[in-house]
């Protein structure tokens, strides 16, 4: 995001002239925050089991839903943070130079030359569709066990007001909350750091390492986000991101920071076509959005979606991408389901569908031979689904390779949370609580059903499609996940059954 042409910003830079102090900070250790893994169920191996039985009960008529290039090798500052932090602390510097001076009109850094051609980048969600309120029904305590700080209620209000503004584009709000609002409470070291942030952001990189090293060893900034900016300083596409903390208290400013920073970084790794890193980190970038103290941002993770495909469709869905697979050769007159119930036979701990095969080696429409070498995935296929941000996440392991936008069960019949496993898929399902066949208008179950156990056993709900695509990104179920046409025939054909389905909130 680091060459966008950024308007009225010479007010988000104001309060570049404020004083620092000179005591220390305790240095933060960096660690990794990743997505929990989800391991499926260990599963016999064994032909494909026979469709049979048609959805217990399904969902009535969906209702209408409510409505360039750095002045100086910033990596070297990246080091020094890292043996700094190593010895416990950083040295209390003295300031006696003065702040820097007001900056002029931001100036675009330069982006990594394109091989051939410019990748089009999402247009950016717009302010108004930012939910800045926490998470409703969010712990304070994460699932994985992050505990963000809601001590500092300043840093998890700046932190979402940061990354809205890199989200839409529009840093108005943030400079009127650190010129105008609470900003202007914060300690000046803070007040430095989201600035000089802000500034490498849009490629001001000579005032941001001012920034930098006039904050170093200061109160009211951490170690972690001290690095974070370091990172920031450089070249985007070859930044070293420091990670958060992946156990004990989370500072949202980092968490918001290093988001930011991952983004900035995916877009650059699609640009030079390193499509493996890129989709690693559209993916941990979408799941840190989920798993934030706020409300998640509907809009930009629907966005960053869309980017994600675009990279996973050359890699995680390539046959020459990079990721962990069984190799099996195509004999004579096998079709794709023998050479999966071969594939089971050798390794029983697979859990995979013909049409996952057929996706993950560029098969789709085209045919296989004889001797051609198959790569099988070894990597579980799960799904998570949020509801508070309406979306539907395939993974393979823990990293995400497509999102799809989904409704979810309206008042009174609440979506229920969980984990689940896929069971019988229909293709073309009736609504047999009613007896109405597949293509009748009060059949709203679309073309696919993919039913939902709980515990071995058959449940209520499932993921299926819809008759009324409108309806998709609101509640308006009876509990099941609704999902467009094309969208859940996709996932139809990826997810295999007895993958594992997490329903969370």
């Amino acid at each position: 995001m680091r060459g966008f042409v950024v308007v009225a910003i010479g007010a988000i830079l104001i309060w570049i002239g404020l004083s620092t102090g000179d005591t220390k900070v305790n240095a933060a250790d960096v660690a990794e925050v990743r997505a929990d893994q989800v391991n499926g169920p260990d599963l016999s191996p064994g032909p494909d089991p026979v469709v049979s039985g048609e959805p217990a009960l399904a969902d009535q008529a969906p209702l209408e839903p409510a409505s360039g290039a750095p002045s100086r090798q910033a990596s070297t500052a990246a080091a020094e943070l890292s043996s700094e932090a190593a010895a416990g602390t950083f040295p209390a510097e003295q300031v006696g130079a003065a702040a820097p001076a007001p900056l002029s009109e931001p100036v675009a850094a330069p982006r990594p030359a394109l091989p051939t051609e410019t990748v089009a980048r999402p247009e950016p969600p717009s302010a108004d569709s930012f939910a800045g309120t926490r998470r409703e029904g969010a712990p304070a305590a994460m699932p994985d066990g992050l505990d963000f700080d809601a001590g500092d209620s300043g840093s998890s209000e700046l932190a979402q007001i940061l990354l809205e503004a890199w989200i839409t584009e529009q840093p108005a709000a943030l400079s009127v909350y650190m010129t105008e609002g609470e900003g202007t409470k914060m300690p000046p070291a803070r007040q430095q750091l989201v600035g000089g942030f802000w500034e490498a952001l849009i490629g001001k990189v000579d005032a941001a390492q001012q920034r930098f090293d006039a904050i170093r060893g200061l109160e009211g900034v951490t170690s972690t986000q001290v690095a974070l900016l370091a990172a920031a300083i450089d070249p985007p596409g070859n930044r070293a991101v420091p990670r958060v903390a992946s156990s004990g208290r989370i500072e949202p400013l980092a968490l918001s920071m290093q988001m930011i920073l991952l983004g900035d970084e995916a877009l650059s790794l699609t640009e030079v076509r390193d499509y493996g890193r890129s989709a690693v980190a559209w993916s941990d970038l979408i799941q840190m959005e989920l798993r934030a103290p706020w409300a998640p941002h509907r809009e930009a993770i629907l966005s960053w979606g869309e980017s994600l495909k675009q990279a996973q469709g050359n890699h995680r869905l390539a046959k020459g991408g990079n990721w962990p697979s069984y190799d099996v050769t195509v004999g004579a007159g096998e079709y794709l389901t023998d050479i999966r119930k071969r594939a089971l036979r050798q390794r029983s701990d697979l859990l995979i569908c013909t049409g996952l095969i057929e996706a993950s080696n560029g098969l789709v429409g085209r045919y296989h031979h004889p001797g051609d070498v198959l790569r099988i995935p070894t990597d579980r296929a799960n799904v998570i689904v949020d509801l508070d941000a309406r979306a539907v996440l395939y993974r393979h392991g823990d990293e995400v390779v497509q999102v799809w936008d989904c409704g979810i069960g309206k008042a009174g019949h609440e979506t229920p949370i969980g984990t689940f496993t896929i069971g019988d898929k229909l293709e073309q399902p009736p609504l047999s609580t009613k007896g109405l066949p597949y293509g009748h208008p009060d059949n709203p179950l679309g073309s696919r059903w993919l039913a939902l156990l709980k515990d071995g056993q058959k449940s209520s709900y499932g993921i299926h499609g819809t008759t009324d695509p409108d309806g998709v990104g609101g509640k308006v179920s009876l509990g099941c996940i609704r999902m467009r046409n094309d969208d859940v025939n996709e996932l139809f054909e990826i997810l295999p059954r007895g993958a594992e389905v997490i329903i969370q909130r």
